[in-house]
C-alpha cells in the first residue's frame, strides 16, 4: 500500500494515465482511502488544466486573454499572509 509521500511522487503520472497494472491499482486504492491525496490530485489536475489553457491562448497569439486568466488566478489564490477580509 502506498503512503502519501509515495502517492505525491506518482500523482503526475497518474493524471497522465501512465500507470499500468499493479501500480495503477495501488494509486487508486490510496485515493479511495486518503481524502488529502484526493484533494491534492484534484488540485494538481486543475493546475495542469489551467496551465494548458494559458499556453493555448499564448500559442493562439491572444496574450491579453492569457493575462486575464493569470490575473483571475492570482486574485483568487490565497495570499501568503492568510485570507484578507
Amino acid at each position: 500500500m502506498l503512503n502519501c509521500k509515495q502517492f505525491t511522487d506518482l500523482a503526475s503520472d497518474h493524471i497522465d494515465h501512465q500507470h499500468t497494472g499493479w501500480k495503477r491499482v495501488e494509486v487508486r486504492l490510496h485515493l479511495m482511502i486518503c481524502r488529502h491525496c484526493r484533494r491534492f490530485n484534484r488540485h494538481l489536475d486543475r493546475s495542469r488544466q489551467t496551465g494548458a489553457a494559458i499556453a493555448q491562448q499564448i500559442w493562439r497569439g491572444d496574450a491579453a486573454m492569457a493575462d486575464m486568466i493569470f490575473t483571475r488566478i492570482s486574485q483568487s489564490a490565497p495570499s501568503e499572509n492568510g485570507p484578507q477580509n
